[in-house]
């Protein structure tokens, strides 16, 4: 049985402190990936003339730090509910950016199905900045290497349900290249699963072009593996968790807040027909929310907290949300 659904944020703002914020966000005037609210490219400088006063006065380090301790708490929630569910393996949802997926194998979405998943130690040069520091802390494990269970058996059953089922998705059992798991991974493992908690991980290329997997595709991936729970999971207690999102590398409340209303009355149409055009760059890691919505559909999202997480004047930064499906 699908017994929680959860959704977070990963965002390297979440690992860093208030003050680095802004040292982290000065990388953001050089971005060509920067969007505005149609999806339409957008320069920093041009995004920095028509920001609003009250964007600005967000970027004070006493208010980043009051938004920061919302976030933790809203993180700490997540992992409560994650403790109490007594979940038996968890499916993550989560984007790839040239980690396990890249040029010479780019498939729209993947099953992983390798008994353990590594991890490896937040090795950080002398000279780093204290920005990277807090980063490396955040994604990778501290002490040593480590390898992350894998419920191998409910994987490959999504896989060969999924193929009767018309999905042709892709499978792996191992990583491409020696390093860590990706930073989609990465985040929950280290602040809300755990070492110990099995996790199934489901990769789409939400990123990169030509074959980013469309939001009505996505939804109905996550009904099939609803499916797929009932029909092979057994007397499994299975969670699913949507990593990333939303909004960003522009903050879009107004989008964002459309998109969670759609999530807590559960329109299913809204979500499937969110067009392409505004789910890139890295907004389109709402499409792993719109999947774990697909597959949670007989629960109620309720959504714990959403902080606009500006970092320049320009209105960069990321939406921060937070949620569960019970």
């Amino acid at each position: 049985m699908i017994a929680l659904g959860i959704g977070t944020s990963h965002t390297p703002m979440l690992s860093m402190t208030a003050a680095s914020w802004a040292r982290w966000g000065a990388r953001d005037v050089g971005r060509s990936d920067l969007l505005d609210g149609a999806g339409q490219p957008v320069t920093y400088d041009a995004l920095v003339e028509r920001t609003l006063a009250n964007v600005v006065a967000e970027l004070d380090v006493g208010v980043c730090a009051a938004k920061l301790e919302r976030t933790n708490a809203a993180l700490d929630e997540l992992a409560g509910r994650i403790a109490d569910a007594h979940l038996d393996v968890m499916v993550v949802v989560g984007d790839d950016q040239n980690e396990h997926l890249g040029a010479e194998n780019l498939p729209p979405m993947l099953v992983y199905h390798g008994e353990t998943l590594r991890n490896t130690r937040a090795e950080v040069a002398d000279d780093a900045p204290p920005e990277i520091r807090e980063l490396k802390r955040g994604f990778y494990e501290r002490e040593e290497d480590f390898d992350y269970p894998v419920d191998s058996e409910l994987a490959l059953g999504f896989i060969g349900f999924l193929l009767d089922h018309g999905f042709d998705v892709a499978a792996s059992a191992r990583l491409p290249r020696p390093g860590a798991e990706g930073h989609a991974l990465q985040f929950p493992h280290r602040r809300l699963l755990g070492r110990d908690l099995p996790v199934v991980p489901l990769l789409l290329n939400t990123y990169l072009p030509p074959t980013q997997p469309r939001a009505a595709r996505c939804y109905d991936l996550g009904v099939q593996l609803a499916a797929a729970v009932e029909a092979i999971g057994g007397e499994k207690r299975v969670g699913f968790l949507a990593s990333g999102g939303l909004s960003h590398f522009v903050v879009q409340p107004e989008w964002d807040r459309c998109f969670l209303d759609a999530l807590e009355i559960g329109d299913s149409t809204y979500l499937r027909s969110i067009p392409e055009s505004q789910l890139q760059s890295g907004t389109s890691e709402s499409k792993n929310w719109i999947t774990v919505a697909g597959a949670c559909a007989g629960l109620r999202f309720t959504e714990l907290d959403y902080v606009s997480g500006y970092r320049t004047p320009a209105g960069t930064g990321t939406g921060m949300a937070f949620g569960v499906w019970e």
